[in-house]
């Protein structure tokens, strides 16, 4: 490479590619991304999204799945690689956005960088984040507790890319001076789902104790709330509480609650300071039971509750906003073209034919063992879904009996 072109290439800006597993015009979840990814675009950010999801549960294989797909060949996996294949052509970068199915021997091979960016709940990382991190050129990860993690793992670089919040997260045209003037009518709220058992508990004693809080998602008794009065919530909000399942900060709500003007009290204190300053900008707690205490607490001192708040609404609008976070990842991309050299030596549809051929005889044992195979696997999976849904009926039951008596 030329001097020349070696100073066009540090001088442009990547060209990304970002892979979800979202597809369809019509769902949500893709119309969401595609408009994320559009505003990125408007702000000078070169990047455009492929699905990479699978039909399968969820969209994505975990480990186990994912490696015994591609040790047989599988062709549904093989064709969405040949199709990433073609796409990864224009691109100086891959971003592998949720862990989505990747095999390592196949990201090894990738001619462009490969990046993952991954939002570890912990319980899931064995299944998805764990057995692929070292494989990618770079770990983008959103659990700023997490970080350590990747590198015991073996990745050679990891960077934090928090979630932050997106544009039709909050109402530009909130400014201080209606922060301080206006009138929020709801005390409490806590939007998110309460159907899985690792934080149920700790939403339930923590609702009970503020019954007059606005709570809604799945497995709440109000349901999911609309989008289009999600925000309007958040204007009128005085508090919001953030319950993680385990460590964190990591989820949208950490970004969101102060960048619509709500004084944010958030579990995981320790790791709560690398993301916004303690008792300044946001208030932090270790269990519940201080929550709880922390909340009556700001609720009798309006003054002091709305000065939190506003700082961590304007620290949350410089440094939180959907391209600021995103430009995390420019960068993190940015170092790894540096340092990373260019081009490849094989042809990834010559990698791609030759698993198909070296594979053939696992394919035939597993169409010869599937029928007795699949009955089991699919056995297991109803009876962990019947005690998951008999332990929610048996919570929501007691919850329900709870906030009819009064019981805090």
């Amino acid at each position: 490479m030329s001097r020349s072109e070696s100073t066009t290439r540090q001088a442009r800006t990547p060209r990304l590619l970002l892979g979800h597993a979202f597809a369809g015009q019509g769902a949500f979840n893709a119309q969401w991304i595609d408009k994320w990814l559009a505003r990125l675009r408007r702000s000078g950010v070169d990047v455009r999204g492929i699905p990479m999801g699978l039909d399968v549960p969820g969209r994505r294989l975990p480990w186990p799945e994912l490696d015994a797909r591609w040790r047989r060949g599988d062709r549904q996996l093989l064709t969405l690689y040949e199709r990433i294949a073609r796409e990864v052509e224009d691109a100086d970068a891959l971003i592998n956005y949720g862990g989505l199915n990747l095999h390592p021997d196949f990201l090894r091979q990738l001619p462009c960088v490969s990046a993952l960016g991954f939002f570890d709940d912990p319980e899931s990382s064995a299944e998805f984040s764990q057995p692929v991190a070292a494989a990618h050129d770079v770990c983008l990860v959103g659990n700023v507790a997490a970080l350590d993690d990747y590198t015991r793992w073996g990745a050679h670089r990891v960077r934090w890319w928090p979630n932050g919040f997106r544009a039709d997260d909050f109402d530009p045209s909130l400014d201080e001076h209606g922060m301080r003037s206006g009138r929020r009518d709801v005390e409490v709220a806590l939007l998110c789902e309460r159907v899985t058992h690792y934080r149920r508990e700790k939403v339930d004693q923590f609702a009970l104790a503020f019954p007059q809080g606005i709570y809604r998602g799945p497995g709440w008794p109000g349901g999911f709330l609309p989008e289009p009065e999600r925000v309007p919530l958040m204007q009128r909000t005085r508090i919001g509480i953030n319950i993680h399942n385990s460590t964190g900060p990591i989820n949208f709500r950490t970004f969101y609650l102060p960048a619509n003007g709500v004084l944010q009290i958030c579990d995981n204190k320790s790791h709560l300071a690398r993301v916004f300053d303690v008792g300044t900008e946001v208030v932090g707690y270790d269990d519940i039971g201080e929550a709880i205490d922390l909340c009556r607490y700001y609720l009798a001192h309006e003054a002091e509750r709305l000065e939190i708040a506003v700082a961590g609404w304007r620290r949350a609008l410089r440094d939180y906003n959907e391209v600021a976070s995103f430009m995390r990842v420019v960068r993190a991309i940015e170092e790894v073209q540096g340092a990373r050299a260019p081009g490849r030596s094989r042809d990834l549809t010559i990698v791609l034919h030759r698993q198909v051929q070296t594979t053939r005889t696992r394919r035939l044992l597993h169409r010869v063992t599937l029928p007795l195979s699949w009955p089991l696997a699919q056995g297991r999976r109803f009876a962990r879904g019947i005690v998951r849904r008999l332990t929610w009926a048996r919570d929501t039951w007691r919850f329900r009996r709870a906030s009819a008596t009064g019981a805090p």
